[in-house]
This record gives structure tokens, C-alpha cells and sequence, in this order.
């Protein structure tokens, strides 16, 4: 990705995970094993002049060649700002919410294994505790409780009459904490109660809903 077709967002997002990979040589490379000290702490000054994606990412890969190995780690960062540039669009980095880190970290464990997943998310996390530490930021992202785990559980095709209560008073009485949350128990009870299928569920838009009463 060439400098000039990153929009300002992409840009403050790409000049962050610079200054954090900077932030985490500086701080590491000392206690690591490493081929050549000297060569390793010239290429950190140059992650910093960095202008594109695959400049850092070959720079990156240079680092790791040579012993420093904790580099592998930001591949979670080189695929969000992926993700991000692709599919997010922001006034502002600081408008980013937790819900769609938590949407990319999903769409990407589809074709990865649960342990790189682990890695991934803990990447993220250090990267946006870093950004509200030394940049400024007031993220307060927790990534926590997520589960990529590949094994099938098989639900019941159906619920008897009790079940299906029990299971309707729960996504009731659901209290839900984030609005990734509020959206999937406002998708149950849609199929719940509304009898809509999935794939209608997951269509619906907010011009797709009438309000009675205010409701």
C-alpha cells in the first residue's frame, strides 16, 4: 500500500502501530538473544520512516531474522490495519469501537487456528493499552471472555414448550453489557418471537422497522 492511498484515518492508525512496534524494540531488544545489536538498532530508527504497509512489513520480517522474535507478533496488527483501511470508515481513530475489533478478531479466526487467535488478541490488547498509556487515547478495551475455539456443537433442531419458554425468560432477563452484546439478544428475539429466519434477521435495516407509541 503506497502512502498516498491511505486516507488520514488509515494514516494515524499505520503511524501508530509504527510508534508502537518502535516502543516494543526499544524496550526488548536488550534482554533478546540477537545476531547483529548494531543492525538491529539502526532498523528500529527506520520503523519509524516507514511509509507503507509492505515497507513495514518487510522491515519487520528483517528484525525477526535476526533473533528478534517477539516481531512475529505484529501479523495481528498488519491484518487489522488491513481490515481496518478495507472496512471501516471513521471521522476519527478515536471513534473506533470495541464491537468492531471484536467483529474483525471473529471474521479472521474462520481460517485460523484458536492458538494463533490467542496471539492476535493479545497483540491487540497490548497495542490499544499502549495507544491509552503513551498516545493520548481513552480506548479502555478489554478483549476479554472470547472464545475461537473450532469444536462443532451440535444444537436440538427444535425446543419443547418449556425449553423454549426457559429460553426466551433468559434473553429477557439478559442484562447486556456492550452493544455487540444488544445486538445478537435483539437477533434471538427477532427469531424468537418474531418467527423471522436467520438470513431475514440478519438483513433487517432500521428503515425496515416501524415504531409504535415511541416503541
Amino acid at each position: 500500500m503506497s502512502d498516498c492511498k491511505m486516507n488520514r484515518v488509515s494514516r494515524e492508525l499505520f503511524d501508530n502501530i509504527k510508534s508502537f512496534l518502535h516502543y516494543k524494540l526499544k524496550t526488548m531488544i536488550r534482554i533478546q538473544s540477537v545476531n547483529d545489536l548494531e543492525l538491529i538498532l539502526k532498523w528500529q530508527d527506520r520503523v519509524l520512516e516507514c511509509q507503507s504497509l509492505i515497507a513495514l512489513k518487510e522491515l519487520n520480517h528483517k528484525l525477526y531474522n535476526q533473533g528478534v522474535r517477539h516481531t512475529i507478533m505484529m501479523q495481528g496488527l498488519f491484518l487489522f490495519f488491513e481490515y481496518f483501511d478495507n472496512r471501516i470508515k471513521l471521522k476519527s481513530l478515536r471513534n473506533l469501537a470495541e464491537e468492531q475489533v471484536i467483529d474483525f478478531l471473529f471474521g479472521l479466526a474462520k481460517n485460523r487456528k484458536p492458538s494463533s487467535m490467542a496471539k492476535y488478541v493479545m497483540v491487540l490488547r497490548q497495542f490499544f493499552d499502549y495507544l491509552d498509556r503513551k498516545r493520548n487515547y481513552s480506548f479502555d478495551f478489554k478483549l476479554k471472555n472470547l472464545s475461537f475455539a473450532k469444536k462443532e456443537t451440535h444444537l436440538p433442531k427444535h425446543l419443547n414448550k418449556n425449553d423454549f419458554k426457559a429460553f426466551i425468560q433468559a434473553l429477557l432477563k439478559y442484562h447486556s453489557k456492550t452493544s455487540f452484546e444488544k445486538r445478537n439478544q435483539c437477533i434471538l428475539l427477532l427469531i424468537a418471537l418474531g418467527g423471522l429466519r436467520k438470513f431475514e434477521a440478519l438483513d433487517l435495516e432500521l428503515k425496515n422497522i416501524a415504531l409504535e407509541n415511541n416503541h
